[in-house]
C-alpha cells in the first residue's frame, strides 16, 4: 500500500489511528447529508386518513406525523399531543445518531496530533543527544516533520467533524420544528380550531 506507506512515513505511529478517525467522520458525514437532505427535500403524500388535514405533500417525517396523529384521531387533545412529543422526541434521537460521535471525533483527533508533536520533539531531541559535531538542519527535519504534520492532520480531521457535528444538530432541529409545527396546528384543527383563519 504506497499511499499508506506515504502517510507513514509523515505521520509516523499515528498514521492509523488519524485514517481511522479521519475514513468515520467521512463516513458519518455522508450518511447524515444523505438522509437529512432526503428529510428536508422529498415529498410524501400523506396517508389517506390524514388527507382530510393537509391537502398538499408533505417531508416524510411531517407525513409520518400526520399519519400518527390520525391514528389516534379519536383520543382526546393532550393524549394526541403526548403522543406527538413522545413520537418527536424518538425521530430526534434516531436522526441525532452518529453525532456524539463525530463529537468525539473532533475532540479526539487534535490531542492526537498533539501526541505526534510532543513524539516529533521527543524524536529531534534524540537525534541531537545522538549526534556528534556540528548539527545540520536536516538532523532535525524528520522529528519536527513528524510534529508538523500529525498536528496538521488532527486538525484537518477535526474542524470538518466539528463543522458536522454542529451543522447538523442545527439542520435536525429544523426539521423536528417543521414537524412539531405541523403537527400542532393539524391537532388543533382536529378540535375545530383553524389557526389560519384566527391569523386572519
Amino acid at each position: 500500500m504506497p499511499l499508506y506507506q506515504h502517510l507513514h512515513d509523515q505521520l509516523g505511529y499515528l498514521t492509523l489511528p488519524l485514517l481511522l478517525c479521519s475514513l468515520l467522520a467521512l463516513a458519518l458525514i455522508i450518511e447524515k447529508v444523505f438522509v437529512l437532505t432526503l428529510q428536508s427535500l422529498k415529498k410524501t403524500k400523506v396517508t389517506a386518513s390524514a388527507a382530510a388535514f393537509s391537502n398538499q405533500k408533505q417531508p416524510p417525517l411531517v407525513a409520518k406525523g400526520l399519519g400518527l396523529l390520525a391514528i389516534h384521531g379519536q383520543e382526546k387533545k393532550s393524549m394526541r399531543e403526548e403522543v406527538a412529543a413522545i413520537w418527536l422526541n424518538a425521530q430526534r434521537r434516531k436522526l441525532s445518531s452518529g453525532i456524539r460521535l463525530l463529537q468525539v471525533i473532533a475532540l479526539l483527533t487534535p490531542l492526537l496530533g498533539l501526541l505526534g508533536t510532543v513524539l516529533g520533539l521527543i524524536q529531534v531531541f534524540s537525534d541531537l543527544g545522538d549526534h556528534q559535531g556540528p548539527i545540520e538542519p536536516s538532523l532535525l527535519a524528520d522529528g519536527l516533520g513528524l510534529a508538523m504534520y500529525t498536528t496538521a492532520a488532527g486538525l484537518i480531521i477535526a474542524l470538518p467533524a466539528l463543522a458536522g457535528a454542529h451543522g447538523f444538530q442545527i439542520w435536525i432541529d429544523r426539521i423536528i420544528n417543521r414537524a412539531e409545527h405541523t403537527m400542532n396546528q393539524v391537532n388543533l384543527l382536529m378540535d375545530g380550531v383553524d389557526m389560519d383563519k384566527c391569523h386572519d
